[in-house]
């Protein structure tokens, strides 16, 4: 059986990707495009949640902060993986942010094979972007 994944993003090209994926290696998953949707709708997985969680961090959407914030403090236990800009990963509330709630930081732009290496739970990854050699990260989200 499939984890149980819920991810947070706003492009449909990416939830698009995402939902191929898992559809094709049989994971429950639930995708929302928007913080605040999500916000609300988190509350009704507490019987069975997520194992893994993939928020997107927009530094200038307050509402993406408070949504991983809220990801974090409703699953404890879910492994939170952020999908940030390169550009806005250096930014302090960032980083302070991904220290809070111990997340693992997936820079954008970023591969499938890092999204299915994260699922597959291999190795441990600081930041994941590093520990995929370049020649693997042609297909590009």
């Amino acid at each position: 059986m499939g984890k149980r994944i819920l991810v947070i993003e706003p492009s449909p090209t990416l939830r698009a990707i995402f939902a191929m994926y898992f559809e094709r290696d049989e994971h429950q998953f639930v995708q929302f495009e928007d913080y605040e949707t999500a916000i609300q709708a988190q509350p009704r997985f507490q019987a069975e949640p997520p194992e893994l969680a993939f928020v997107a961090l927009d530094a200038r959407c307050p509402a993406s902060f408070h949504s991983l914030s809220r990801v974090r403090g409703l699953y404890a236990q879910t492994k939170l993986i952020v999908m940030v800009a390169q550009e806005e990963s250096d930014r302090l509330d960032v980083q302070n942010l991904l220290r809070m709630t111990q997340a693992i930081p997936l820079l954008k732009p970023f591969s499938i094979r890092e999204v299915l290496n994260l699922l597959a739970d291999v190795g441990p990854m600081t930041t994941v972007a590093a520990s995929i050699p370049s020649a693997e990260r042609s297909t590009n989200a």
